[in-house]
């Protein structure tokens, strides 16, 4: 049974903004077909988490070169390129996380996000500025799905963990959260989200419905 405040903790990679590493290698090879295998064999998530925990850049790019050497280069153009990585915010989600603000649901974002990267994004995407907050892995250098930062995010915004639904496309990242006592829904498209959250008694009409 959720507090009588729940708060929704929204990811924001694929879930509010869709999010694709090789569109922006792509931009660094030339070769759209090339960036996709680099992005399986070369920058693989295992070196993205690397950017996402960190906010500097060259102590970023020394890690990066211990893990996989030589991939220093790819990382760096991927950084420069990285708004090419970005789609347009979903306009289900968006609606819906407006809908919900609208209705006086606390929302705030907990993303694994490089801080090298994140500037600039919240003031280019008006849904991500419908959030109370947001805590970035970038910024306390730990990413999900390690517990520490579901602890951050419940200091960082005063979250008691059965007032918390939380919101991944990222089955990890839920069960993580899951295990500290949050409920969850693993995102697979906005109408199944919306869909979930009002059978958890959330209000979920359009924002222009609780104007009325």
């Amino acid at each position: 049974m959720l507090s009588d405040r729940p708060t929704i903790v929204w990811d924001l990679g694929n879930v509010l903004i869709p999010w694709d590493r090789a569109a922006a290698l792509a931009r660094v090879t030339g070769d759209a077909q090339q960036a996709r295998e680099l992005s399986r064999t070369v920058f693989t998530m295992e070196l993205n988490d690397i950017l996402d925990a960190g906010d500097d850049l060259g102590a970023v790019l020394e890690q990066v070169e211990l893990l996989s050497p030589g991939s220093a280069p790819l990382v760096r153009g991927y950084v420069e390129n990285f708004a090419h990585s970005l789609g347009p915010a979903d306009p289900g989600c968006s609606e819906l996380l407006a809908s919900l603000v609208d209705a006086g649901v606390r929302c705030v974002g907990l993303s694994n996000f490089s801080a090298i990267t994140f500037a600039g994004i919240p003031e280019r995407y008006p849904v991500l500025q419908l959030l109370e907050g947001i805590l970035i892995s970038g910024e306390v250098g730990v990413t999900k799905p390690n517990q520490r930062i579901y602890e951050l995010c419940e200091q960082r915004f005063d979250l008691l963990a059965d007032s918390v639904v939380f919101i991944d496309d990222n089955e990890a990242n839920t069960a993580a959260a899951a295990r500290r006592g949050w409920r969850t829904v693993t995102f697979t498209g906005a109408r199944e989200l919306r869909t979930e959250l009002a059978g958890m008694g959330l209000p979920t009409g359009t924002a222009q419905e609780h104007r009325r």
